[in-house]
C-alpha cells in the first residue's frame, strides 16, 4: 500500500467525524447526493468537486470531507460530489453531470451571489478528475467561463487497460475492452476528447511527481496547463494537513 493510499484512508476516517452545512440532493438513488460546506451568503467562489477513488464503489466522499471544510474556511461555497459507484460507465458520468447541472441550478437559491456563481471552479481528484475532464469534453461551445482544475487526474483509459494500472480498475469500470466498445472509450476518455473542451473552459492540471498511484506523466502528455508538485504524493493534492495544501489551494482558486 502506497503512502498516498495510507493517507487516503485516514482522510475517510477523519472524514466520519465532520459535518457539512447540508445536503443537497440530485436524484433518487441514496448515493446521488451533495454535500454542501461553507456559508451560500458570504461565499467568494464556487467550487464544485468530484471525489476519486479509481473508480471502485468501496471509496466514497468520506475522505474528501477534509478537503472540503478546509476550502470552505477559505471563504469559499464547496460542493462535494457522490455519485453510484456500483454499475460503473455510463452511470459515474451521468450523474457527475447530473449533479452539477443540479448544483449549478440550485446556487441562487441557496442564496449564493451572482459574483460567486460566476467564480465556478470544478475539480475532481484521481477518477474524479477523470469525470470532471470528461464531463467538460460534453458541454457546448457557449456558455459561462468555469475553471477546471483536475488534481493527480486519470486521463487516459486506453492506456490505463492496456498497461493493466490500477489493478484493472478502469477495465473494471468500463466493464469492456477498447477493442470490443471503443465508442464507450470515446463518450469517456479525457485523452481522446481533450480536443472536445470549449475555450471557455480553463483547464490547468495539479499533479504530484511523487505520485505513486497515478503517474504526473499521465498529466505531462495531456494537452492543457499542469502544475507539477515537486515531491508530493497522490494524497498530498487533497490533504488540508500537506505541506503542499497552501499551493494547491492557490492554484485552485486562483
Amino acid at each position: 500500500m502506497s503512502v498516498g493510499s495510507v493517507r487516503i484512508a485516514e482522510l475517510a476516517a477523519a472524514g466520519a467525524d465532520v459535518s457539512p452545512s447540508f445536503r443537497h440532493v440530485y436524484g433518487d438513488s441514496p448515493e446521488q447526493f451533495v454535500e454542501v460546506w461553507g456559508d451560500p451568503a458570504a461565499a467568494s467562489a464556487t467550487v464544485i468537486f468530484v471525489h476519486g477513488g479509481y473508480f471502485r464503489p468501496r471509496t466514497d466522499l468520506s475522505h474528501a470531507r477534509p478537503l472540503a471544510r478546509a476550502l470552505a474556511e477559505s471563504g469559499v461555497l464547496v460542493a462535494s460530489v457522490e455519485y453510484r459507484r456500483l454499475g460503473g460507465q455510463p452511470l459515474l458520468l451521468n450523474d457527475v453531470a447530473a449533479a452539477i447541472e443540479s448544483v449549478c441550478a440550485e446556487l441562487p437559491r441557496w442564496g449564493v451571489s451572482e459574483r460567486a456563481r460566476e467564480n465556478l471552479v470544478v475539480s475532481g481528484h484521481s477518477a474524479g478528475g477523470c469525470l470532471v475532464l470528461a464531463w467538460a469534453s460534453h458541454l457546448p461551445a457557449e456558455g459561462p467561463r468555469i475553471r477546471l482544475r483536475p488534481l493527480a487526474p486519470v486521463t487516459d483509459l486506453l492506456r490505463e487497460v492496456e498497461g493493466e494500472l490500477g489493478d484493472g480498475a478502469v477495465l473494471d469500470y468500463m466493464g469492456v475492452r477498447p477493442e470490443d466498445d471503443l465508442e464507450a472509450y470515446l463518450r469517456h476518455d479525457p485523452r481522446s476528447r481533450a480536443a472536445l473542451i470549449p475555450a471557455r473552459v480553463d483547464v490547468h492540471s495539479i499533479h504530484g511527481d511523487a505520485d505513486a498511484t497515478v503517474d504526473v506523466e499521465f498529466s505531462r502528455v495531456f494537452p492543457a496547463a499542469l502544475t507539477e508538485l515537486a515531491g508530493a504524493n497522490h494524497a498530498d493534492v487533497i490533504d488540508p494537513d500537506s505541506p503542499f495544501f497552501p499551493q494547491m489551494r492557490d492554484l485552485l482558486l486562483g
